[in-house]
């Protein structure tokens, strides 16, 4: 009989509760990135110049996912969290200083790099220490601490911001600096490849015969571009329309409020759904939120959009972390989460430009092109799961899958 949820919290390891208080730390600490284009628009800048700079993170991010993937399967989990972590915190002071254009272009790029080179680690060292009967309980864990996380974090930056940029940069790095610490001396390795093996020659190899892997990263790639607006045009447009920069923070922190109060029960109740296609209405509903923008642009407005957000967030995350974790073979983890972190820098760079430049020529446009996005990943998921036949899914996963296509049916709704 499968372990009750409650019950499979109860033996999740001590090393994975100490991964969680640190996570809790830094994700409350991203002070930055919700705030950047505000503060460069603050500065002078113009909205292109902030789009660059965000694409910079992206940039950053999107070599650090297949870097940070390989560093964890190659020299231990522990370690890429620690390196990325302090050496994040380093950027970060320096990213308060910079006044010219290039040095923020710069420095917002290593900061990308070093903000998420540790997230393929963080995964994999997860599926690690969390024996498969129970992991599922602990990727719920871990939505629930990144979004309490996220759900005082931005009130707090918010506050922060009118008052004193640099502490708002400070804050950001003390919190890495924190989580790098942790890691370094309280969090395991995990498991590790040998040198043979731990190439991405051998990682592509699987990813390219892994056909439900490769329709998730297309489908990642969409929903990143979406996602990102929360952090560009979004908080831009809340600028623009007059908006108090002080509330922005309670409006972001709506999404994590919503997560830690509303999540668990939503999950249980759509379990008759298959995966995918909960998934895909996840995405839908991510999607038509930013239509709510062709109506109106009040502080009403923005809270609308984001309930309507985090509602098919809601639907569509709590399954995607453990379906994706279930295509990953057990001595590819970092690569294959690395991997997919590449689809979500592809459509965070594609955001941070493109939606930036079309949002200065004309606004209303970012909001049907995002939905339109937001919607091509949903049918990209629904075509497959068609194509496939409904997945057969168990309660929970007992034993790691063999194979892709073993995984889809192990994946618990």
């Amino acid at each position: 009989m499968p372990p009750s949820f409650r019950e499979s919290i109860r033996l999740l390891p001590v090393s994975y509760w100490v991964l969680m208080g640190a996570t809790f730390v830094t994700r409350f600490g991203v002070f930055v990135v919700p705030f950047l284009t505000w503060v460069m628009t603050k500065r002078g800048f113009t909205p292109i110049q902030a789009g660059w700079t965000v694409a910079a993170y992206s940039a950053g991010s999107f070599c650090a996912s297949l870097v940070g993937g390989w560093v964890a399967d190659r020299f231990g989990r522990n370690v890429t969290m620690a390196a990325a972590g302090l050496l994040g915190a380093a950027c970060m002071l320096l990213l308060s200083q910079a006044e010219q254009l290039h040095w923020l272009v710069l420095l917002t790029l290593l900061a990308g790099f070093t903000g998420e080179a540790g997230g393929p680690a963080s995964v994999a060292l997860v599926q690690d220490i969390v024996p498969s009967e129970h992991r599922l309980a602990a990727f719920a864990v871990q939505r629930f601490v990144v979004n309490l996380a996220w759900a005082f974090g931005p009130a707090v930056a918010g506050f922060v911001v009118e008052r004193s940029i640099f502490w708002l940069f400070a804050g950001d790095a003390i919190s890495s600096a924190f989580f790098g610490v942790v890691a370094l001396f309280f969090l395991p390795r995990g498991t590790r490849s040998c040198r043979h093996t731990s190439g991405w020659s051998h990682a592509l190899a699987s990813i390219r015969g892994n056909r439900p892997f490769l329709v998730l990263f297309i489908s990642c790639v969409a929903v990143a571009f979406m996602f990102r607006q929360t952090n560009t045009t979004f908080t831009l447009h809340f600028e623009k329309s007059g908006n108090p920069a002080s509330l922005l923070g309670y409006v972001l922190a709506i999404n994590g409020v919503m997560i830690c109060l509303m999540e668990m029960p939503l999950a249980s109740h759509t379990r008759w759904m298959p995966v995918r296609n909960a998934i895909a209405v996840g995405y839908a509903g991510m999607a038509l939120s930013f239509l709510v923008f062709l109506f109106g642009n009040s502080v009403t407005a923005f809270m609308v959009c984001m309930v309507i957000f985090t509602t098919g967030e809601m639907m569509a995350f709590s399954r995607q972390q453990a379906y994706a974790a279930s295509l990953s073979p057990e001595d590819m983890r970092g690569r294959y989460s690395g991997f997919l972190g590449l689809a979500w820098s592809i459509g965070n760079i594609t955001a941070s430009v493109g939606a930036m430049a079309l949002y200065q020529w004309k606004p209303d446009a970012v909001w049907v092109i995002t939905a339109a996005v937001g919607m091509l990943a949903a049918l990209v998921l629904v075509k497959a799961s068609v194509a496939r036949g409904p997945s057969k899914l168990m309660p929970e996963v007992h034993k790691e899958p063999k194979s892709p296509v073993q995984a889809e049916e192990v994946v618990s709704r």
